[in-house]
């Protein structure tokens, strides 16, 4: 498996994902149940992850970014830019 220059946890929340990646250099999208991340390495090349909810706002009472999520997948390659990044973000979501 390839090493991954961006660190994807495995349990995070949307907060917090938006709150690591810059909007100029990456995306934090809800995709029906999973949410998709993408975000560009200092090497300026783009990682992709897709992560799913553990939790919903009826069993905690938190607003949806507030909710964690669970890793499900990190792209084994890197993107030229955050459309390709996000392309199999959203193909690996379905």
């Amino acid at each position: 498996m390839k090493k991954h220059e961006i660190d994807f946890l495995q349990t995070t929340t949307i907060e917090h994902l938006q709150e690591k990646i810059p909007s100029c250099y990456g995306a934090v999208v809800t995709f029906g149940e999973k949410v998709l991340a993408t975000m560009m390495s200092w090497k300026g090349q783009y990682e992709a992850a897709t992560y799913e909810f553990i939790e919903t706002p009826e069993e905690t009472g938190l607003g949806d970014i507030e909710c964690r999520l669970n890793l499900l997948e990190i792209a084994d390659g890197t993107f030229k830019d955050g459309g390709h990044a996000m392309a199999w973000a959203l193909k690996a979501a379905e």
